[in-house]
């Protein structure tokens, strides 16, 4: 049970992982629109809100990119045969921690304390340093789980491991992650 915790790309079909994937995209992008988040690149989000077709998009987008990128990359890097659909389904299902994180922007509480954060406000702030700090632990904490499958899943779609599979995921990451942010203001 561990194992397939730690590492479900393994054990999990592709075509069951793209159909889990699609569910917690749809999922995320009404919980999104209803809670008024805003995706601004592959792991950050803010308040602006916005349509339900826009929160989809953005969903959409940020997938297919970061999809690309890995796919491009591991073309280049890997010897055997990519097809885009692994890469693609499997990234798709490693995209749900991400997606479980955004779960504790439901809570009042949170909502404000962030909101105070991203408004700067350092006297306000203060005050809910514990909170503020179990934010951010957990925040991290899912982070390290969407990184670690994130990287899983590439590793698996394409037998690219080690340290060339490590090097090739993070450059992918970094160019995924600036494009996006360009991309994603025009969603």
């Amino acid at each position: 049970m561990l194992e397939k915790l730690k590492n479900p790309f393994r054990f999990l079909p592709l075509r069951q992982a793209i159909c889990w994937g699609i569910v917690a995209m749809i999922l995320t992008a009404v919980y999104c629109w209803q809670v008024g988040l805003r995706v601004t690149s592959i792991t950050q989000v803010n308040y602006a809100g916005g349509a339900l077709w826009k929160a989809t998009l953005q969903q959409i987008a940020v997938w297919l990119l970061f999809s690309a990128v890995l796919y491009v990359a591991a073309v280049v890097v890997s010897r055997s045969k990519v097809h885009f659909w692994s890469v693609a389904g499997y990234n798709l299902f490693a995209r749900i921690p991400f997606d479980v994180m955004l779960l504790m922007f439901a809570f009042p509480m949170v909502r404000s304390v962030v909101g105070l954060a991203m408004d700067g406000n350092v006297a306000r702030i203060m005050e809910y340093a514990n909170l503020l700090s179990i934010i951010g632990v957990v925040s991290l904490l899912v982070s390290v789980w969407y990184f670690y499958w994130s990287y899983k899943a590439f590793s698996e779609s394409t037998n690219i491991r080690n340290g060339k599979g490590v090097v090739a995921f993070i450059v992918s990451y970094l160019v995924a992650y600036v494009a996006s942010g360009y991309l994603l203001i025009y969603i």
